[in-house]
């Protein structure tokens, strides 16, 4: 049987869930920014599109830390700008101010990370200008029936309603839901918004998933996260080359459809 590498070598694989920089209260193990491409470009990933952990808890300062990041290394990162519905009118300042920069590649948010809904009036400043300019917008989502009490901010279902309201925007449902049911009621989601797409980051590795995806869905909608550091990207690798799909389905998941919704 061909090893990893072997298996993936003919496809054009682009990584649009990455993170960068530490968080003070995790310990990631052979995770700094530098072993993290080191890992991607072993095993061929052409590109990678991060989020910087700082920007998550700081405006200024993160977005600082994602500008440094791109400049160093420019050649294979792009970068999602990352939107604090707490800091709204200084988060949509600083994204006016930077997306139009080269390697921007879209907005990142995470409702559970910032204790708010996405539909809460706070987001709407969001919401408005990433319509009328027609910006990729990457989401946390989760199953909210987990232990997790965080992750009921990011039911994937509130996206459905942001959609009827702005159907401009492009929508990626990062974790394609999370946990358990919810990974396949996603499903209905995908299936009824043109614009919503789901990526396979985290550690979601659930037989045929994939392949019910595919099946249902299609795959031109359907896109590759490692979700480096937090997890190892060889999982996810090997998450979708094992997958029993064909290959021109393969090869829209690693790279195509990456490359046709950021134009990378």
């Amino acid at each position: 049987m061909k090893n990893l590498k072997d298996r993936i070598k003919k496809y054009r694989i682009i990584d649009t869930h990455i993170h960068l920089g530490n968080i003070s209260s995790l310990n990631f193990p052979g995770g700094n920014d530098e072993e993290i491409i080191s890992i991607l470009k072993k095993y061929g990933v052409e590109k990678a599109v991060f989020s910087h952990h700082a920007a998550l808890s700081t405006v200024a300062f993160g977005a600082a830390k994602t500008l440094e990041a791109l400049e160093k290394y420019s050649d294979f990162f792009s970068a999602y700008l990352v939107f604090n519905p707490n800091f709204a009118n200084e988060s949509i300042e600083m994204i006016k101010r930077y997306r139009t920069l080269k390697n921007i590649a879209g907005i990142k948010i995470h409702p559970s990370w910032h204790s708010c809904y996405p539909y809460d009036e706070k987001y709407d400043l969001l919401w408005d200008y990433a319509e009328k300019n027609s910006v990729v917008v990457l989401t946390h989502s989760w199953n909210p029936n987990v232990a997790n009490r965080a992750q009921r901010f990011s039911d994937p279902f509130f996206f459905g309603k942001i959609l009827d309201k702005y159907p401009g925007i492009r929508l990626i449902l990062a974790h394609a839901g999370g946990r358990g049911e919810y990974l396949y009621r996603v499903m209905d989601l995908i299936e009824k918004y043109e614009n919503m797409y789901v990526d396979f980051s985290g550690d979601i590795f659930i037989p045929g998933l994939v392949e019910e995806y595919v099946r249902r869905t299609g795959s031109r909608k359907l896109l590759f996260g490692s979700d480096m550091p937090w997890i190892d990207a060889r999982y996810g690798l090997s998450f979708i080359s094992s997958a029993e799909i064909g290959d021109d389905a393969r090869a829209d998941i690693f790279g195509g459809n990456a490359e046709r919704l950021f134009g990378l």
